[in-house]
């Protein structure tokens, strides 16, 4: 691994590489712990087998931020000016690979062609062979795990990788019901987005020795940060720039997911207007002039200002979360992220 100096030991953070993209500085106070995962990642993805190879190389180098391993390495030295990076690289390259392998299979799942703008791995290599190397890439986070032998840590890891199962099944389940109520699709959000961010928040604090209060803390830290992430994502669906997002416009519409800006405004409408919402809603072939009409709608009845709002009500509570930490640049970091989490757009 590398020795480079981390900037903890300097106390300055790292000036972003990219300026005019303020928000995402937090992730450069981690680089060298994202770095080493990253080496991580790249060493545990081999495999004989060249379809295993080639399909977890493809998934790898697909792009991501790696916010989920930066929130283990921010946790552990907001608690700890010196945590044992080596255990970072190791976990937090494993709660990569639980993420990635569920990205494969919920594209799966969703017959989803494109994430990033570019073909997903089922899109290029099949769905059989997806599914099953998505259990391998699961298979080598279990692994990392146990080398790392912390049991509270792969009881955490575990219980998450449960959440989120379930949280799928529900989503899947719920799939072209519009009359979802707006606690189901909020329980939905817990398991399938908040638990794992909350999960890796307190495998960071684990890996720093914090308290059990200060544990806490970050758990809660992140679920609610988790829950606003989700509720910024479902959104974009609606309003962002598929340029930017690399994503259509629509695709909850148009699958029959039922979001926070659908519930809402099916609940407000008129009896025309919710006639209007239920014929485009879980409709595949819906033309783009009919989704700016649902949109229009939507925007009528103030459901993506609410849905802004309960975003940023939990990154208040998020940011309330931190208060009990000790100052640090990690917890400064963490205040730059709950401010991304609302206003990025992709």
């Amino acid at each position: 691994m590398s020795h480079t100096t981390h900037p903890a030991a300097t106390g300055r953070p790292v000036a972003p590489r990219e300026p005019s993209r303020r928000a995402i500085a937090f992730l450069e106070y981690v680089r060298p712990d994202l770095e080493a995962i990253e080496d991580r990642l790249n060493t545990e993805l081999g495999s004989d087998v060249r379809s295993v190879y080639d399909l977890s190389r493809y998934v790898l180098h697909a792009g991501g931020k790696r916010l989920r391993p930066a929130m283990v390495a921010l946790s552990a030295r907001a608690v700890n000016a010196d945590p044992d990076a080596a255990r970072i690289a190791t976990v937090g390259a494993a709660v990569e690979l639980v993420h990635m392998a569920t990205l494969i299979h919920d594209d799966v799942v969703d017959n989803t062609a494109t994430r990033r703008g570019k073909p997903t791995a089922n899109a290029v290599f099949g769905n059989g062979v997806a599914v099953l190397c998505g259990d391998y890439i699961l298979a080598r986070a279990m692994r990392l795990l146990a080398v790392d032998g912390d049991l509270r840590v792969i009881r955490t890891v575990s219980d998450i990788t449960i959440e989120m199962s379930e949280g799928e099944v529900m989503e899947i389940a719920a799939t072209g019901r519009s009359t979802l109520s707006l606690a189901e699709y909020l329980e939905i959000l817990r398991k399938k987005t908040a638990t794992f961010v909350e999960g890796c928040c307190r495998c960071g604090a684990i890996l720093g020795n914090a308290e059990e209060p200060i544990e806490s803390c970050l758990a809660q830290y992140g679920y609610h940060l988790g829950m606003a992430f989700q509720l910024a994502d479902d959104l974009l669906d609606y309003i962002g720039d598929p340029h930017i997002t690399g994503k259509p416009c629509g695709s909850d519409l148009r699958e029959g997911r039922a979001t926070m800006p659908f519930l809402l405004a099916l609940d407000r409408a008129g009896r025309q207007e919710r006639e209007q919402l239920i014929a485009a809603f879980g409709n595949p072939e819906l033309p783009d002039q009919e989704f700016v009409a649902v949109r229009d709608i939507l925007s009528r009845y103030g459901t993506f200002d609410q849905t802004r709002d309960t975003a940023r009500q939990h990154v208040e509570k998020a940011s309330e979360a931190l208060c009990l930490l000790p100052p640090s640049m990690a917890r400064d970091c963490f205040s730059l992220l709950t401010e991304y989490v609302v206003e990025r757009d992709r």
